[in-house]
C-alpha cells in the first residue's frame, strides 16, 4: 500500500535510532531502555514514517508521521510486533497510547486498563487483568476487608520493609503486602515472595501476596525498573497510570481503605509515585499513609544501600537485615544473587 513496507528488528542502527527519536519527539515522546524489537514502517524512499518497539511484554513508542496518520500506519506495525510476540510465545502483551488513539486499538483486541489525560494503558491476550481480580476478589472473601496495603519490591527484605509493614499493620484489622512480581531485580521474585512471607510471620494480620503484572510491573511503572529512569515527565505519566489501576483494581477488589508507603529520601522516581499516590487515590476512596523510613547510621534503610555493601563485599549488614534475609545470603540462592551484583559494578 502506497510503496510502504514494514520490518521488524532487534537492533537499531544509529541511522534508524535516529529517526526513531526524531518521530517520536514529534508525537512528544522519547525513547526509553532498550526494546527487544522496533518495528518500522518505511515508505518507497525508506524514509522511516512509523514505528512501534516491544519491550518484554510491553508495546509503546508508538509514533507514526502525520502525513501517514489516515494510512493506518500504527496498527501495521503494532500487528507487526504481535506477530513477532507470538513466534516467542508472548501472547498477553500491553500498550500505552494516547487517549485519542485508543479505539483503533481496540480493533486489534486490547483493553483498556487505566486512563489519565495524556495517556492510556490497555491489555491484550489472557490470563489478563479480570483474572487477577478474580483472584483478589477470592482473597477477600477469605480473609474479610477493609484492609490496608502496600506494593513492595523487597529487593531484598530488609529492616526498614519489616518495620513499614510492623508500623502499618498495627494501625490495620487486616494487611496485605503486595511483592512485585516483575524479575527485573538482582533478588528473584520467589526468592523475594519467601523472604517477606518468613520476615511477617509473626505478625498474624499481615498477608502476602503477588502483585502480579498491576502494581509497579514492566507493564503498568516500566520507567520504575530503568537505570537512568528515563524523564521524569515520562515517570510521572506512568506512575499515574499505575496509581489510577491499584485504585480501580486493587482498592474495590481487596476492599482497600489505605495504602502505606514509606518517605523517600533517595529515589526521586519513587518520590515522584508516593506524590502521584497521595493525590490519585483518595479519589478511588483510599487514603495514603506516608510512614518515616527507619533509620541506621544517621541514614535512611534502604534495598540500595544493601545492594551496593553486597556487591562491595562490605560488612554492617546486620544492622540493614532480619535474620531471615542475613541466613538468605549464606545459601545459594543469596550467592548467586551477590554474584549479580558485583558483575553489575
Amino acid at each position: 500500500m502506497y510503496g510502504l513496507s514494514c520490518r521488524v528488528t532487534r537492533n537499531l542502527c544509529d541511522y534508524e535510532r535516529r529517526a526513531v527519536e526524531s518521530l517520536l519527539a514529534r508525537g512528544g515522546l522519547v525513547f526509553e531502555g532498550r526494546p527487544d524489537y522496533t518495528a518500522l514502517a518505511e515508505d518507497s524512499d525508506e524514509n522511516i514514517v512509523a514505528t512501534a518497539s516491544l519491550s518484554g511484554s510491553v508495546i509503546k513508542m508508538v509514533a507514526a508521521d502525520p502525513q501517514w496518520q489516515e494510512a493506518g500506519l500504527t496498527g501495521t506495525v503494532i500487528s507487526a510486533l504481535m506477530r513477532a510476540a507470538r513466534e516467542e510465545g508472548r501472547y498477553r502483551l500491553f500498550l500505552y497510547t494516547k487517549p485519542e488513539m485508543a479505539s483503533r486499538f481496540a480493533g486489534l483486541g486490547f483493553r483498556e486498563l487505566a486512563a489519565s489525560a495524556g495517556s492510556v494503558l490497555m491489555e491484550c491476550g489472557a490470563p489478563g487483568a479480570e483474572h487477577y481480580r478474580a483472584m483478589l476478589e477470592a482473597e477477600r472473601e477469605k480473609n474479610g476487608a477493609p484492609c490496608g496495603a502496600a506494593v513492595m519490591n523487597c529487593n531484598p527484605f530488609t529492616l526498614g520493609h519489616q518495620y513499614l509493614i510492623e508500623s502499618a499493620a498495627s494501625a490495620c484489622t487486616l494487611f496485605y503486602v503486595a511483592v512485585v512480581e516483575e524479575d527485573a531485580s538482582a533478588f528473584p521474585f520467589a526468592d523475594r515472595l519467601e523472604l517477606v512471607r518468613a520476615g511477617t510471620a509473626h505478625i498474624p494480620n499481615v498477608r502476602v501476596i503477588s502483585s502480579g503484572s498491576y502494581a509497579v510491573s514492566k507493564a503498568t511503572f516500566p520507567t520504575y525498573f530503568l537505570k537512568d529512569r528515563a524523564e521524569s515527565s515520562v515517570a510521572r505519566l506512568q506512575a499515574e497510570l499505575d496509581a489510577r489501576l491499584f485504585g480501580s483494581l486493587f482498592v474495590p477488589a481487596l476492599g482497600v481503605e489505605r495504602r502505606f508507603v514509606g518517605t523517600e529520601p533517595l529515589c526521586p522516581v519513587t518520590a515522584i509515585y508516593n506524590e502521584l499516590l497521595k493525590k490519585i487515590l483518595p479519589q478511588y476512596g483510599c487514603e495514603v499513609v506516608e510512614i518515616e523510613r527507619k533509620e541506621s547510621g544517621g541514614a535512611a534503610i534502604s534495598a540500595s544501600r544493601v545492594r551496593e555493601m553486597i556487591a562491595r563485599g562490605e560488612s554492617g549488614l546486620s544492622a540493614l537485615l532480619p535474620r531471615v534475609t542475613l541466613d538468605y545470603l549464606k545459601s545459594a540462592e543469596g550467592i548467586a544473587a551477590a554474584a549479580r551484583l558485583r558483575e553489575k559494578q
